[in-house]
């Protein structure tokens, strides 16, 4: 009897030692698939200058992140930063902000549709008039270098210290991170308002889409599209660059 009550427990043993491996093989096959999915970037293909990266409907988990919150926290003062250099036409202060080969295109939002405008309208374009006005053909920075000159010495000589009397600002501001904490993306709609010299108001809306990438100077916006709900023609820019053109 002793025997045959020795046989059972070895075959119990042999039994839970079994289960104890299959559990192990569930938990490493887990894991391994948490890293890989951790591995998975916020974006991919970023820059390029010459596609648009069309949005697409995203759940909640895609398009932003409850946790990570000090990259997200870190993204939104990089933000905060845009929006304060912007107004005060601070060309180095921006161009600081992205990544050394960043762009940052100007897009109209036509119904869900990202679509080039704001530039100059680059001769025998047949696709420039819209049901809401004219579109211009695209205004596309390329480099720190362009994103200075735009944004600071084609206006003006000297950044103010404070900024000017527009203002953009950004409510909503949802950032997705990657598990790995190497990229991320921010979605925000804008209202541009302010005030001209006869103090005449003035409003327009849009949104922006920012792909970051962290670096060792810290988040940094690889590309960036600034997306217009209206379309719009100026003279201060083309799919080439600023205009007039930097000086060599």
């Amino acid at each position: 009897m002793v025997r045959k009550s020795s046989h059972h427990g070895g075959a119990f043993a042999l039994i839970v030692c079994f289960g104890i491996t299959i559990s192990g093989l569930i938990m490493i096959s887990n894991n391994a698939m948490a890293q890989a999915k951790s591995s998975e970037p916020a974006w991919v293909g970023h820059p390029d200058a010459s596609k648009v990266d069309q949005p697409t409907v995203q759940t909640k988990h895609e398009l932003f992140s409850e946790d990570h919150t000090e990259a997200v926290v870190a993204i939104q003062q990089v933000w905060a930063a845009y929006t304060f250099y912007n107004d005060s036409h601070n060309g180095e202060g921006m161009a600081s902000l992205f990544t050394p080969n960043g762009v940052d295109q100007h897009l109209w939002n036509n119904y869900g549709k990202l679509v080039p405008h704001y530039g100059v309208v680059a001769p025998g374009d047949p696709s420039t008039s819209t049901p809401q006005g004219p579109k211009g053909s695209g205004c596309v920075l390329r480099g720190r270098k362009e994103i200075s000159f735009y944004f600071g010495a084609s206006f003006q000589k000297d950044p103010w210290p404070w900024p000017g009397h527009g203002h953009h600002e950004t409510p909503s501001i949802m950032v997705k991170v990657s598990d790995d904490e190497k990229t991320a993306v921010m979605t925000a709609p804008y209202v541009i308002a302010g005030v001209n010299d006869k103090g005449e108001s003035r409003v327009s809306t849009g949104g922006y889409r920012a792909f970051f990438e962290k670096t060792p100077e810290g988040w940094e916006i690889a590309e960036l599209y600034a997306v217009d709900d209206t379309p719009r023609v100026t003279n201060k820019c083309d799919a080439n660059g600023p205009l007039p053109r930097m000086p060599k």
